[in-house]
C-alpha cells in the first residue's frame, strides 16, 4: 500500500495533460522513485507495473524495455530542470538569488534524485550508459540559459579574468561541490547561496563593492 506523502516523481512536477499522457507519466513518476530506491537493476518491470498501478502489458504499451523507461526517466527530469531553471532567471529578484535557484533547479535536483539514493554510484553509470545524450544536450542548454543571465546582470566578470561563458563554468563547476557534506536537500540549497554569495560578491563593480 502507497503511503499518502508525495513521491519523489510527483515532487518533480509531472502533470498530467491527457488520459493516456496521465499513465505515461504515473508511469515515469513511479520509476523515478523506484530507480532512487532501489537503482536500476533492482527495479524490475513487474516492480514498477505494481507501484504505478497498472498491468504490465500497459507498460510495455508505453515503453520498449527498462532501458527506455530509464531514458525517458532521465529526459523528463532534465527538461523539469531547465523548466525550473528558466523560471528562477526571470524571477523579479537579484542576480543572487536568481543564480542561486537556477542551480538549485539543477544541482540540487540531481541531489535529490541521484546523489541522496544509497544506489547513486550504480544511477550514474546507468545515466553516463542509456541517457548520456539527453543530458549533454540538457546541459548545453542550461549553460546558455546560465551565460545569458551573467551577460545580461551587473555582475563584471572581467574583474576576475573572466567572460561570461568563463564565469558559467566557473558557477558550475562550484555548484558541482555542493554536495560535499549535504545532509539534505535544505542543507544543499544552503551551499548553493553562499555558493553564489562570495563569487558574486566577488565580481560586483568596484563602485558598488565600495558602497557595500
Amino acid at each position: 500500500m502507497r503511503d499518502s506523502n508525495p513521491s519523489l516523481g510527483a515532487v518533480l512536477g509531472y502533470a498530467p495533460v491527457s488520459k493516456s499522457e496521465e499513465t505515461r507519466r504515473r508511469i515515469l513518476e513511479a520509476a523515478t522513485d523506484l530507480f532512487h530506491r532501489y537503482g536500476f537493476k533492482r527495479t524490475s518491470v513487474e516492480l514498477l507495473a505494481a507501484e504505478a498501478g497498472v498491468a504490465k502489458p500497459t507498460i510495455y504499451a508505453y515503453f520498449e524495455d527498462k532501458e527506455a523507461i530509464f531514458r525517458a526517466v532521465v529526459e523528463v527530469v532534465c527538461d523539469d530542470l531547465l523548466t525550473a531553471a528558466r523560471e528562477a532567471s526571470e524571477r523579479s529578484a537579484g542576480i543572487e538569488e536568481r543564480l542561486a535557484g537556477m542551480l538549485a533547479a539543477k544541482f540540487t535536483r540531481y541531489f535529490e534524485v541521484v546523489q541522496a539514493s544509497p544506489h547513486a554510484e550504480e544511477l550514474i553509470s546507468s545515466q553516463g550508459r542509456l541517457g548520456a545524450e539527453i543530458v549533454q544536450r540538457s546541459d548545453r542548454a542550461y549553460l546558455a540559459l546560465l551565460t545569458s543571465v551573467i551577460e545580461e546582470s551587473t555582475l563584471d566578470t572581467e574583474r576576475v579574468g573572466l567572460s561570461a561563458s568563463g564565469a558559467a563554468h566557473l558557477f558550475l563547476r562550484a555548484a558541482s561541490g555542493a554536495a560535499y557534506d549535504a545532509k539534505t536537500p535544505a542543507m544543499h540549497r544552503r551551499h548553493l547561496v553562499e555558493i553564489v554569495r562570495v563569487l558574486a560578491t566577488a565580481m560586483q563593480p568596484v563602485a558598488k563593492r565600495g558602497r557595500a
